[in-house]
């Protein structure tokens, strides 16, 4: 008997051993819930083993190693604490026997610096997948110089078996900076977005000279929107010189599926953003490029990360400035305390599902804000060095 017991011992920290060893990584790593002196590292794994990542200033400095918590769905969390301002760490996790290369983030407390801005880059089965659009645009923002965070307006994917094709393609992009997560309606539950990205679907915090709010523009909202409004007009009070504000349905839009753009999210909180000095607005669900000035705001719709294209009616809402359809691409916004610059990045024209690249370097607009007599610059080149196809 004991000698039984002893084998099946023998046996069953061998099996844990194997079931450790199998951990290998999903998902990620991201980072996402950055300040100035924290964040959160997340990815997804198979098997039992909670992992841990290890982490040092880029500068040099301490190692140090911090286990996850979590499992649920196989995802974990590991929170970092005890970061410096305005400084690079890099990264790596370590699950079972698996470990990933170098990663990098960098903390909030810069006053001037570079984010990109896309969303809808959900594919569109069987038609094409992520792999086949979204991809296209996440490998143009990998190649993007230092960018402190990558904020997604929504729609991350189509369906929960969407998951494992986003992480593969924006891989390579999150592994270098901060990804700021906003919920679309195709991405689950409120509950499901947070075990993913480990923030609410409401939140907001302070990048250097920029204050961020993010909200949660579902049909979820609605049964609790007096008080979440209220939250909004306490938050939008920061004192920061720059704001931007970022949720999924845009208040203002071309779509001909949905005349005007989200009527009801425009009567709610237009009139907030103006009244407290809201620099830029993005949203998506539209699956095009659209900006509109209205009131002091610019509200940009940024849908072309990879979903399948809507077509704009000829009438447009007030306000608005400019169009771009059947284009990937996304923005590249340039911050300091005194200016937004921001760039609308074309990255392939999709003709009669035909894709053509377009250039690298290639801007349709910049647009700067506050708004000047000099604040719109349309990119001669995106008139003159079209391809036939594009014309």
């Amino acid at each position: 008997m004991r000698r039984y017991c002893t084998l099946l011992a023998t046996a069953t920290v061998a099996l844990l051993l194997i079931q450790a060893a199998s951990a290998g990584i999903v998902w990620g790593p991201y980072v996402t819930n950055t300040t100035s002196n924290s964040a959160v590292v997340s990815w997804k794994a198979t098997g039992d083993t909670a992992g841990w990542v290890e982490y040092a200033p880029v500068e040099g400095g301490e190692t140090n190693r911090i286990p996850s918590s979590g499992t649920e769905g196989g995802i974990r969390h590991a929170h970092l604490s005890d970061l410096s301002p305005a400084k690079t760490y890099r990264y790596r996790v370590v699950s079972g026997n698996e470990t990933t290369g170098d990663c990098r983030f960098r903390t909030f407390g810069d006053l001037e610096f570079t984010c990109i801005i896309y969303g809808d880059t959900r594919g569109q089965k069987p038609l094409f997948t992520q792999a086949d659009r979204h991809r296209l645009v996440a490998e143009r923002i990998a190649e993007e110089e230092e960018f402190l965070f990558l904020l997604h307006t929504g729609d991350f994917v189509c369906d929960d078996s969407e998951w494992d094709e986003f992480f593969a393609a924006a891989g390579e992009a999150l592994r270098k900076t901060t990804l700021v997560p906003v919920a679309g309606n195709h991405d689950g539950t409120a509950e499901a977005f947070s075990r993913i990205f480990a923030v609410p679907t409401d939140y907001s915090f302070d990048a250097g000279s920029l204050h961020v709010t993010v909200l949660d523009s579902n049909d979820r909202a609605w049964a609790d929107m007096a008080n979440r409004t209220a939250w909004l007009k306490e938050d939008l009070r920061s004192p920061l010189p720059r704001k931007i504000v970022a949720f999924h349905h845009p208040p203002f839009s071309a779509d001909r599926k949905r005349p005007g753009g989200d009527l009801g999210i425009r009567a709610e909180w237009a009139e907030i953003f103006s009244e407290n000095g809201v620099d830029a607005v993005f949203s998506a669900h539209t699956h095009a490029y659209e900006r509109y000035s209205v009131n002091g705001t610019e509200y940009f719709v940024i849908g072309c990360g990879g979903a399948p294209f809507y077509p704009l009616a000829d009438e447009k809402p007030e306000g608005y400035r400019m169009g771009c359809e059947e284009t990937l691409g996304y923005l590249r916004a340039r911050v300091s305390p005194e200016s937004i610059i921001i760039e609308m990045i074309p990255v392939a024209k999709v003709i009669d599902d035909e894709v053509v690249l377009y250039p690298r370097g290639f801007v349709i607009e910049t647009v700067r804000l506050p708004a000047g007599w000099w604040s719109v610059f349309p990119s001669v080149a995106g008139v003159t060095r079209l391809p036939e196809l594009w014309r």
